[in-house]
């Protein structure tokens, strides 16, 4: 066989054995700490395989591997180096000293392709020491060596810094009005400015204003938390430019080295700042991101770009002026009452936009006849206390979550009731009172089956409101078939208020109050 035929096989056998499990991995383990001779010839795609499978399987499945990690870094075959150094790039290992010192012994006497492999490994597992071997390395006329060995050294000095948690504070004002974002589902920024306006204090909030379908900027001086106020958008973000001179690398690092924006993100962090960079337009970028990083380490800038355990995500827009949004990570406690969810249940900010408009009066009884885990109710009680709400869903399951998630809200356990049943037959509460409110999300898209059917099940439930709903009340919910919603409304004398349409994630709906008159 000859060695191409020999590497190409080898190359097929690797991607096979890279689709197992833990099984496969220690087997490859014992294949590597083989000692028979006819062994030596597999030991490097073994090797290849198991950093392959490294984020397939428990790090339990790789026990003994270091040793033989150890052993095969120094092994006279340069293929069983490489591939051992890279290995160590990928797979869990604990003892990092010795792995790092085994890697700093051969890194001067292997050839350019084992280096390269070997300073990925330090990337992973080097200190230090590591770090001074690559600043005082010269990667000469091979560019790609240069590049990982500055990538290496950047990785070791990000561990390195980690020296304590870095928050979100809360309660800490910004001082200076700043531009925040408030960023919801596309078609739901009228709903977005609505409440802002209504729950921002004037003394803190400046002029709000309706950038696009999904999109509301005020000018905001006080602290994350009275933001949250807010119910209606999802994303929170302090907005700052994107300068226009130069490539996307430099107007980035000339962002994020702005010292407004620096000002701004430490009032609100305790520890160091770091984020991890992100793009609006998508795709990872990877190289602009480590064009970046490398930038601001040069320039000694303050902010750190990491992937781990950050407070900000620093999302990068380029479109029109460009901006760049930094959004807090970890310290939003709007909806930490969903303890649970179901398939396709309303995301909170959404129930929080149908709650908003329907604005639920006190002592109505208020009816989510597909109630999923609840989040329609909760937000109903957050605006209004003095409610009695009834939720009601064909599955069992869902109603178990939706009293899990009730009862973490706070909601007094008798002024909530709960049970399975059709919404076209069930009779909300004790059945004496007529509800003055449904609220709901029903099911629709690949919720429902593509027969026809979820239109039947909507036009149902407008009947069923007309007969159902007591004098002036109110259906507030999103239809994806407004027009038959409408018709079936219009039939049954109810009287018909389309407000907007918003993105379902891939098909819209339209956010329809149906009234019966008084």
């Amino acid at each position: 066989m000859s060695p191409a035929t020999r590497r190409e096989l080898a190359d097929v056998v690797v991607a096979a054995l890279s689709r197992g499990d833990a099984g496969v991995a220690r087997a490859l383990i014992r294949r590597v700490q083989g000692r028979v001779p006819e062994d030596l010839d597999v030991r490097a795609p073994c090797l290849a395989a198991l950093g392959r499978l490294a984020h397939r399987v428990d790090e339990t499945a790789f026990e003994g591997l270091e040793a033989a990690l150890l052993e095969a870094l120094g092994d006279p075959d340069p293929h069983v180096v490489r591939e051992a150094a890279r290995a160590v790039a990928k797979v869990p290992v604990e003892d990092h000293v010795r792995i790092e010192a085994r890697l700093l012994e051969i890194i001067d006497r292997v050839a350019v392709p084992e280096r390269r492999a070997v300073v990925d490994g330090l990337a992973v597992v080097g200190s230090e020491r590591a770090s001074a071997w690559l600043h005082a390395v010269s990667g000469g006329d091979d560019s790609d060596f240069a590049r990982r060995a500055a990538r290496a050294g950047l990785l070791i000095e990000r561990r390195a810094a980690r020296v304590g948690p870095a928050v979100i504070v809360r309660d800490r004002v910004l001082g200076s009005p700043h531009r925040v974002c408030l960023r919801g589902r596309r078609g739901t920024a009228g709903i977005v400015f609505d409440q802002a306006e209504r729950s921002l204090p004037p003394s803190l909030a400046g002029a709000t204003e309706i950038r696009d379908e999904r999109s509301v900027v005020v000018n905001w001086a006080g602290d994350y938390a009275g933001l949250l106020a807010v119910r209606t958008g999802g994303e929170v973000g302090l907005e700052f430019p994107l300068p226009n001179a130069g490539d996307l690398t430099a107007r980035i690092v000339a962002g994020l080295s702005a010292p407004a924006l620096e000002a701004a993100l430490r009032a609100w962090t305790d520890g160091e700042l770091r984020f991890r960079l992100a793009f609006a337009q998508g795709g990872h970028r990877r190289q602009i991101v480590w064009d970046v990083a490398t930038r601001l380490a040069q320039h000694h800038c303050p902010l750190r770009n990491d992937s781990r355990n950050v407070p900000w995500t620093i999302e990068v827009d380029e479109v029109g002026e460009g901006r760049l949004l930094c959004l807090p990570r970890g310290a939003d406690d709007r909806f930490e009452y969903r303890l649970g969810d179901v398939p396709a249940a309303s995301h909170p900010s959404l129930a929080a936009a149908l709650a908003w408009t329907a604005r639920p009066r006190a002592g109505e009884l208020v009816w989510d006849p597909f109630c999923g885990s609840g989040s329609e109710l909760v937000e109903c009680a957050r605006l209004q206390p003095d409610l009695t709400l009834c939720g009601t869903d064909v599955a069992e399951a869902a109603i178990e979550v939706a009293r899990r998630n009730t009862t973490a809200a706070g909601l007094d356990p008798r002024r909530v009731h709960l049970h399975r049943g059709e919404a076209g037959s069930t009779r909300p509460g004790d059945g004496s009172t007529r509800p003055s409110l449904v609220i709901t999300n029903p099911p629709m898209g690949g919720r429902v089956a593509g027969d026809g059917s979820v239109r039947e099940l909507l036009v149902g439930l407008v009947h069923r409101c007309g007969r159902a709903l007591a004098p002036g009340g109110r259906l507030v919910w999103l239809t994806p078939s407004p027009q038959r919603t409408r018709e079936a409304a219009h039939a049954v004398g109810l009287v018909v208020e389309e407000r907007t349409e918003i993105d379902m994630g891939g098909f819209p709906a339209t956010l329809q109050i149906i009234t019966r008159p008084a």
